[in-house]
C-alpha cells in the first residue's frame, strides 16, 4: 500500500505492507483464543487427560508468536521524502532503522527485472553507484504505479532508468 501526499519539505511516499488487523484487534482474538482452548484443555486434564494440558499451552505459545512476528511486520515503513534538492529514504520500523540521502539530480527510478517468471521485478531508487530497492511487498502493478509516481516527482534524471510507461 502506497500513500503519497505533499508535505512541507516535497512530496511524501510511505510504503507499507497491507495487515489485514491491528495490534489491539490481534490481542483481543489471541486472548478470547486463549480462553477458549485453556478452558478445554483443563476440562479434559480434570477428566484424566493430562497429556492435552501442555500441548494446548505449547499450541497457544506458538500461535502468540506468529501473531506477534506478523504483527510486527505490519509496522514496516518506506517513507521516501522528494524534496527541492535530496531524495530521502527511511525503512523500517520506529525509529527507521536505515536512511539514505542522494542528491536529486543525480537519482534515477529503474524497474530491474528479475531474470525470472517467479519472481516480481524489482523498484529501485538509484544515485551515484548506491542502489536502494522499494516496495518489495506491493503487488507488480502497485510498483509499477509507484515508479511511476516517483519518476514524475523526482524528474528529468528518473526517466533514464527504464521505468515502463503506461500507454
Amino acid at each position: 500500500m502506497a500513500i503519497n501526499g505533499t508535505g512541507p519539505r516535497g512530496r511524501v511516499f510511505v510504503l507499507r505492507p497491507d495487515n489485514g488487523l491491528y495490534w489491539r484487534t490481534t490481542l483481543w482474538v489471541y486472548l478470547f483464543l486463549v480462553v477458549v482452548c485453556l478452558t478445554v484443555a483443563i476440562g479434559f486434564t480434570l477428566a484424566g487427560f493430562w497429556p492435552v494440558l501442555p500441548f494446548a499451552g505449547l499450541e497457544l505459545a506458538l500461535l502468540g508468536v506468529a501473531l506477534y512476528v506478523t504483527a510486527r511486520r505490519g509496522r514496516y515503513r518506506e517513507i521516501v521524502r522528494v524534496g527541492a534538492t535530496t531524495v530521502e529514504i527511511e525503512k523500517g520500523y520506529r525509529p527507521p532503522g536505515r536512511r539514505w540521502q542522494f542528491e536529486r539530480v543525480w537519482t534515477e527510478v529503474a524497474m530491474r527485472p528479475s531474470g525470472s517468471r517467479l519472481y516480481p521485478d524489482q523498484l529501485v531508487i538509484r544515485s551515484r553507484g548506491e542502489t536502494v530497492e522499494l516496495g518489495a511487498f506491493l503487488t507488480e502493478n502497485d510498483r509499477a504505479t509507484l515508479a511511476l509516481e516517483l519518476e514524475r516527482a523526482i524528474g528529468p534524471m528518473a526517466s533514464a532508468g527504464g521505468v515502463p510507461s503506461r500507454a
